[in-house]
């Protein structure tokens, strides 16, 4: 189920990163987040642009992992951290640029926290919401 992001309706609190390193991590740290918001500032009359960088949920990272160590269990990705090397394959094929090696060189990637993603639940202005797989998307 991939996340959706209503750009418009964001202020840049990041508060969707804190809750995502709180809760993997147990500390806050934005940079460790498994998604990132981005802002860019500018002259024209919107002064700032917000944009995002989560994980779609392609499985590219899952058809590159030389051991098969990604895998979907049809609603978010997995890491078996047993089985993964720390090759970076996964990481160097990611469109979104979300897959990064971990202190211990294991792939880290959102796993939408077990089925109860905090970014959604601590984004204060309801601009992350899972996004239901159409038919096709859920048998293929």
């Amino acid at each position: 189920m991939p996340l959706t992001l209503k750009h418009a309706k964001c202020t840049g609190c990041k508060l969707c990163e804190l809750a995502c390193s709180g809760s993997h991590l147990g500390f806050f740290n934005p940079a460790k987040a498994r998604l990132k918001i981005t802002h860019d500032y500018d002259d024209t009359e919107k002064g700032v642009h917000i944009a995002s960088k989560h994980c779609i949920f392609c499985k590219k990272c899952e058809e590159v992992c030389p051991t098969g160590a990604i895998s979907n269990n049809g609603k978010w990705m997995i890491v078996d951290h047993e089985v993964c090397i720390g090759c970076g394959t996964c990481e160097k094929n990611c469109p979104t640029h979300v897959i990064y090696l971990n202190e211990n060189r294991k792939s880290i990637i959102c796993d939408l926290c077990g089925g109860e993603p905090q970014c959604v639940s601590w984004c204060p202005k309801g601009v992350i919401t899972l996004k239901e797989p159409k038919k096709a998307e859920a048998t293929a």
